[in-house]
């Protein structure tokens, strides 16, 4: 399938479904389905493989490394698009990903678990990089932000499902199984693959640029580090391990911008008054922000507003819907409209840190739920257009690099939020007071703690879209 245009100048639901358009859909639906779903399948299945084969003490370590291997991946798809084409790229990632969960599903203890994690997100991530790239190949510009909210609804149903379908498997006793599923779909995706995306003559006439593994490795240390100041807190080295891991992002930007044959990036993500580098920020700073809620909320809810885990799985799964929703209902929005349209929605990340500082921490339960809908639904409502405007201000030569930046900005935002989420928690003393008095000022902060990040995220949202 080779990239499809329309001269029209507003996007129209039955244009983007039809019949010759939404096959490729259905292909990179499919795609995030996979990844997005493994994300928070082991939250459910490693209970279950801890009490089978033991490594109690790696069970963090399952998330970590998913995470790694999706960052590192997503990170480095568009030159191995560049090395080996969108399709063969895409094919190789499923099968890989494939790979992931073979070796999960037939593990003999957990290190292989943890390898076979590593494998998944490895997997996930380059697919997930790649149908960004897809995207913007397949889709001109004006119709990319149905496409994003298509996207977002199935991510929004994979975060709401994944956990359900790895507790059922857990539940019935065959946790394995659960990987054997998501490997059966694997199969079907690289097939789906093969068939739909054709080779593009072009990518074959590119340079073959070598992968830059200094520069990954880079990027690994930043996850790593992260990832472990926020598994426990200690006053000196979880704050070291921050601002390490902070210092290799930084080295990993400068030494890709200054990169020649093999950069990975666009030059201007560090520029911050190019609209890439602000609109690059607004989604780091913005993403970073909105962790509190995935990472201590539930927690909160049980044991400070006396709720169960099954309504407050409800609370968290609102989240989700409430970005996927807005998402749907805004992606229509003329464009004249859209700059105004990302500083509300910006504005509404802050309105929601406030309210649930406020909220979680006292209550009541209705301004809890408002106030989880409000930061996640003002993400959603701009999330489509920030991508449209980032991949609309970069040369040609450069959109396929900007494409797979935006899912690990995404990301490297989630996984620095979780991590600060984790040392403002711990710093508090969560694991060893989980009174009322102890819960409510870890609920207070936890959120009230991102808002300075989300104010400047705000900031750069007003240059992006100026």
């Amino acid at each position: 399938m080779s990239g499809l245009q329309t001269p029209q100048s507003e996007a129209q639901w039955p244009d983007i479904l039809s019949r010759q358009r939404l096959p490729i859909i259905a292909t990179l639906c499919l795609a995030i389905w996979l990844h997005a779903t493994n994300t928070l399948l082991a939250a459910t299945t490693m209970p279950s493989a801890v009490r089978e084969l033991g490594g109690l003490n790696l069970i963090s370590w399952t998330f970590a490394l998913y995470l790694m291997g999706s960052i590192l991946a997503g990170a480095a798809s568009s030159l191995l698009v560049v090395r080996h084409g969108l399709r063969d790229t895409m094919i190789r990632a499923a099968l890989v990903y494939l790979a992931g969960c073979i070796v999960c599903a037939t593990a003999s203890s957990m290190p292989i678990v943890l390898l076979g994690r590593t494998l998944q997100g490895l997997g996930g991530g380059c697919l997930v990089g790649t149908v960004f790239i897809a995207q913007n190949r397949f889709f001109p510009s004006h119709q990319v932000p149905k496409v994003v909210a298509i996207i977002s609804a199935v991510w929004m149903l994979a975060t709401f499902a994944s956990p359900m379908i790895g507790g059922a498997f857990s539940t019935w006793g065959v946790w394995r199984y659960a990987f054997w599923a998501f490997a059966l779909q694997a199969v079907l995706l690289a097939v789906i693959i093969r068939i739909l995306v054709r080779p593009s003559s072009s990518e074959r006439e590119k340079p073959k640029s070598r992968l830059p593994a200094r520069r990954l490795g880079l990027l690994a240390a930043t996850i790593l580090t992260v990832s472990a100041a926020g598994f426990e807190f200690h006053p000196l080295n979880s704050p070291m391990l921050v601002a390490g891991g902070c210092l290799c992002l930084v080295l990993f930007v400068f030494r890709d911008v200054r990169s020649v044959d093999d950069r990975m990036f666009p030059r201007s993500m560090a520029d911050f008054r190019h609209r890439i580098g602000s609109g690059i920020s607004t989604t780091f700073l913005l993403c970073l922000s909105i962790m509190s809620l995935a990472s201590y909320g539930p927690l909160i809810l049980i044991e400070l507003h006396g709720m169960t885990p099954f309504t407050a799985g409800l609370v968290i799964m609102l989240e989700s819907l409430s970005w996927g929703i807005m998402a749907m209902l805004f992606s229509g929005t003329a464009p004249g409209r859209e700059p105004l349209l990302i500083r509300c929605g910006s504005a509404l990340v802050v309105v929601g840190l406030v309210a649930c500082a406020m909220a979680f921490s006292r209550g009541p339960i209705w301004l809890i739920v408002l106030a989880a809908i409000v930061s996640t639904g003002g993400f959603g409502m701009m999330w489509g257009f920030i991508i449209k405007r980032i991949q609309a201000a970069v040369p040609p030569d450069e959109k396929d690099r900007t494409s797979s930046l935006i899912p690990i900005t995404q990301q490297m935002g989630f996984a620095l939020g979780a991590a600060l989420c984790g040392l403002i928690a711990n710093g508090l003393g969560i694991k060893a007071d989980l009174s009322g008095d102890g819960l409510q000022t870890v609920a207070f902060w936890i959120f009230a703690g991102f808002i300075p990040f989300a104010l400047c995220g705000n900031l750069f949202a007003w240059r992006f879209s100026r």
